[in-house]
């Protein structure tokens, strides 16, 4: 069969990209190359609010383990502020069932979706794509979407540029901790997670504890969780990468687009990409729709893709990249006096009254432009710099 539009994964980029073509009527046929949709799963689970509504979803109560109303920051030292409000800003999802009802709305519009087909490879031609499958099977299409994941081993065929900025990641599933429900946590520091950060996030039966890293992931967790909560238990350990670095710079060619995190679309400040990822995705199958209705398909169509998400995304991504940046090059006497600068210049509240969660160039801006924080910052930048240095874990 003769598909109009192949896409290549099942997580939550590949199936918004896949309801999106269905709905404008197309025939679309989704790849996924494991047994089950969902598994296995990589992400925290934490998705904003806001950015459910911009994507237009209403996720299921059977999707939530709990909703949170803010988070609160430590630094290196143990300074901490929080940044909350009355309402509800994220949702704790099991993202397993999330992934499985995204892929149940692209089926209930139309999409095909099967399972256990990992594509190997693709051959562009002037009538179409051939989509290889392991096993010797293949599908034809006239566009393709890639919704791999952070490997893109597809679009590094098609071109695209590497993604960059890579950290590994651990997350442990623990019970037995005692944690606020509404808030999670994130701590900051060199020795603890160069490059990234620790996290806490409360779910219905415990936690979900995790870090990223330049190295040594699950060495610096199991430290930080015996450290946080010394009687904690275990009840399952998920490895995976953080992208930091933000979009790839072209995320489209003929007949090719990226989506989600195969084209980088995830926050560098968070590492989060369920959102961002989603309106790329959700854009790349307009833009689809519009190409087969024109059968126009090489890059100079197919180039508004990138031209639209960018529109939308490109200032918060490059914001957040900046913010990335300066994080990283800061050690850690120098996070413990931005963190102090923070709670003493209107920097908490400036992030309260400013922040989103996925949009967060607002409340980066507004904070720059505190002439008292940014006098901390520089000083810490010009005097205290840590550039990129990766120390081991201590025993």
């Amino acid at each position: 069969m003769n598909w109009d539009v192949a896409v290549v994964g099942c997580g939550p980029a590949g199936s918004l990209a896949a309801l999106e073509s269905s709905i404008r009527g197309l025939n679309v046929i989704v790849l996924e190359e494991h047994g089950k949709v969902g598994e296995p799963d990589h992400c925290a689970g934490l998705v904003s609010v806001t950015g459910l509504k911009r994507l237009g979803l209403r996720v299921p109560e059977e999707c939530v383990l709990n909703r949170v109303y803010g988070a609160r920051f430590y630094s290196p030292s143990g300074v901490s502020f929080s940044v909350s409000r009355r309402s509800v800003q994220a949702l704790v999802i099991d993202r397993r069932m999330f992934d499985r009802w995204l892929a149940s709305l692209a089926q209930s519009a139309g999409a095909h979706l099967t399972l256990k087909r990992k594509v190997t490879s693709f051959v562009r031609s002037l009538d179409g794509v051939h989509v290889h499958v392991k096993g010797g099977g293949e599908e034809k299409c006239k566009l393709l979407i890639d919704a791999e994941g952070c490997r893109a081993r597809l679009a590094k065929m098609a071109g695209l540029p590497p993604r960059r900025g890579r950290r590994p990641a651990v997350r442990f599933e623990v019970r037995g901790v005692d944690v606020d429900p509404d808030f999670v946590e994130l701590h900051f520091g060199g020795r603890l997670a160069p490059g990234f950060f620790a996290w806490v996030i409360p779910t219905d039966e415990g936690a979900r504890v995790g870090l990223a890293a330049r190295s040594h992931p699950r060495k610096r967790l199991a430290k930080f969780l015996s450290t946080r909560f010394p009687r904690a238990k275990v009840s399952r350990t998920v490895a995976g990468v953080v992208l930091t670095n933000g979009p790839v710079k072209r995320t489209f060619t003929d007949r090719f687009m990226a989506v989600g995190d195969a084209a980088g679309q995830v926050k560098p400040t968070t590492g989060g990409g369920v959102v961002t990822g989603g309106i790329c995705s959700r854009i790349a199958g307009q833009v689809a729709s519009e190409a087969l209705q024109e059968e126009r398909f090489s890059s100079g169509f197919l180039k508004r893709y990138q031209q639209r998400w960018e529109k939308i995304l490109g200032k918060e991504f490059s914001y957040m990249k900046l913010a990335r940046r300066v994080l990283n090059r800061l050690s850690d006497h120098a996070l413990d006096s931005l963190f102090k600068a923070l709670i003493e210049h209107g920097g908490t509240e400036t992030m309260e009254a400013y922040g989103d969660m996925d949009f967060e160039s607002a409340a980066i801006k507004k904070l720059i432009a505190n002439p008292k924080i940014l006098v901390k910052l520089a000083l810490a930048l010009l005097t205290l710099a840590n550039p990129e240095k990766s120390a081991a874990p201590t025993a």
